[in-house]
């Protein structure tokens, strides 16, 4: 049997409800245009009080392929790097948080994107679901939803899943790409890149023990983007659409600033410097269907602020790229 294109893994714990809209979103029930796209799903679940329920997961097609591990140690870091080593796909799409339902092109458009290039990695941007949608703010920016039932609400509001591209219509900006996706972004909870250069780097860091992994999944997306000959690929059809479930760095309680700055604390440990957001150059792939037409035209908006601004202040407008590509940057890899 021929390896898998792609190899999606999902990482989930303590969010059933969340978990299996994620799921269902990545199936071939709702996902379009893969006939003949060959793709598997590996569910790694930490074991909660709220474990998955195995049938229902298999349910959703033969490309689901569920485990669950006996951790409750509170870090994503080890189900990811167990999943990746799993993983028959010579394409991984990496999703830390398995309360992120996505928009339906993910698979399809994802897969077209990185055979463009020999190393890509492809972000899918990251929202929010709000139950009052974009209408609420000009700047797309509320905090988004604080309960589950709010959730239950905004997509009872759009139908969904009748049409997964709807989550446009009631989302705001991840508060982690709140500038949008034509500006530098801080992570991506759905990115896709090459299995060997996920292994390159040596994967996710294990020392980002924290509670939810700490900053993982901001070092991860940095470290990629960094890598020698690495391209940026950004979705601005697709969306990647977090759903409220008592996460630890998106609930709202006294103690989270004291639990960011931890996270700070052993970033800086471990990497000697602060974080700062990866500042490489997006290239645009895929259609953009209606629903996300605003938000391409407010990333633009912002992009184009962030341009006057650099320009004024003599900075370089993508500090992190590596000056200008060769032929070889750009060539198409024989094999995805």
């Amino acid at each position: 049997m021929a390896a898998p294109l792609l190899s999606i893994v999902v990482v989930v714990h303590r969010m059933r409800e969340q978990a299996m809209r994620t799921l269902f979103s990545l199936s071939r029930r709702y996902q379009r245009a893969c006939a003949g796209l060959d793709y598997e799903v590996l569910v790694m679940e930490n074991d909660s009080e709220e474990a998955l329920v195995p049938a229902e997961v298999a349910a959703l097609g033969p490309e689901f392929r569920y485990r669950l591990r006996e951790d409750r140690s509170g870090t994503p870091v080890p189900a990811l790097n167990e999943g990746a080593a799993l993983a028959r796909g010579r394409l991984l799409c990496l999703m830390v948080d398995g309360a992120r339902m996505v928009t339906p092109g993910v698979v399809r458009h994802g897969c077209d994107a990185a055979g463009t290039v020999e190393h890509p990695l492809v972000v899918v941007p990251g929202y929010h679901l709000e139950r009052r949608g974009r209408g609420s703010g000009a700047d797309f920016s509320h905090t988004g939803s604080c309960d589950a039932e709010a959730d239950r609400t905004a997509l009872a509001a759009i139908d969904w899943p009748g049409d997964g591209y709807r989550l446009f219509e009631v989302a705001v900006w991840s508060g982690a790409n709140r500038t949008g996706y034509l500006n530098p972004m801080i992570e991506s909870n759905c990115l896709i890149c090459r299995r060997r250069d996920f292994e390159a780097i040596g994967g996710a860091d294990p020392a980002f023990d924290q509670p939810g992994g700490g900053m993982v999944n901001l070092d991860l997306y940095r470290r990629l983007g960094l890598y020698p000959g690495m391209r940026l690929i950004v979705l601005p059809g697709e969306g990647s659409f977090h759903q409220f479930h008592g996460g630890v760095t998106t609930r709202h309680d006294p103690g989270r600033e004291a639990l960011t700055a931890a996270f700070r604390a052993r970033y800086e440990a471990l990497r000697g410097e602060s974080f700062q957001a990866l500042r490489r150059e997006p290239c645009l792939h895929g259609p953009v269907p209606g629903p996300a037409l605003p938000w391409l035209h407010r990333a633009v908006e912002l992009a184009m602020q962030r341009h006057a601004a650099v320009r004024t202040d003599g900075r370089p407008l993508w500090a992190d790229e590596p000056g200008p590509r060769s032929a070889s940057d750009h060539s198409l890899s024989a094999t995805p």
